[in-house]
């Protein structure tokens, strides 16, 4: 995004950069990317509380599915 920025602080024409960095603010809303690294199991989500019944499938948490 700051590419785009600083191209537009380079139009000379006053008007047009304020015009300009106005609808690159509309089409093109500020977010924030980043990589999250966090343990994630959802096939293994615990159940406490629930007793197993006949025909539910588990596993261990190490062990081979």
């Amino acid at each position: 995004m700051s590419a785009i920025h600083e191209l537009i602080a380079q139009v000379s024409d006053p008007s047009l950069r304020e015009r300009l960095a106005a609808e690159s603010a509309i089409a093109l809303p500020d977010k924030t990317f980043r990589l999250v690294f966090e343990d994630h199991l959802p096939e293994l989500s615990p159940r406490d509380g629930v007793k197993p019944r006949r025909g539910d499938l588990k596993c261990r948490k190490h062990g081979p599915l």
